[in-house]
């Protein structure tokens, strides 16, 4: 199965940090079809908080919109997406998000454009595993 086959499951969850539970629970159990190991798993839940964080702060207060597509045997990649909110998000905070995600994940980022606020992370699984 490629990217291209491989189901997008969609989580739409308030921007309250009481729900990102549900978010890491959700993805790590993808995870865990994926392939990954505990370790994995366990990064995973951390930089979706992460991504979810980022997203309360940045946003308008708005629900966040949770895309995440699970390739087996090859990676998870999580994007969010909400509405822009009107300030801006402490600066030292996200230097701080960053450097989790650097350890975490793969490949991450965030990115403000056409008025929507968007974070991201990909866990690629270990070669050699699966």
């Amino acid at each position: 199965m490629d990217a291209t086959d491989a189901p997008l499951m969609t989580l739409t969850v308030p921007a309250d940090v009481r729900y990102f539970r549900s978010v890491r629970l959700a993805i790590g159990g993808l995870a865990t079809m994926v392939g990954f190991d505990i370790e994995s798993i366990d990064d995973l839940r951390i930089g979706v908080d992460e991504v979810c964080a980022a997203l309360a702060e940045a946003g308008n207060g708005d629900d966040l919109r949770i895309e995440v597509l699970a390739v087996p045997g090859e990676r998870v990649r999580v994007e969010g997406t909400v509405p822009h909110g009107d300030d801006q998000p402490d600066a030292d905070r996200f230097a701080f998000s960053r450097q989790i995600l650097s350890v975490v994940a793969d490949d991450h980022g965030y990115a403000v454009e056409g008025g929507q606020v968007s974070c991201w992370l990909e866990r690629r699984l270990a070669v050699g595993v699966a």
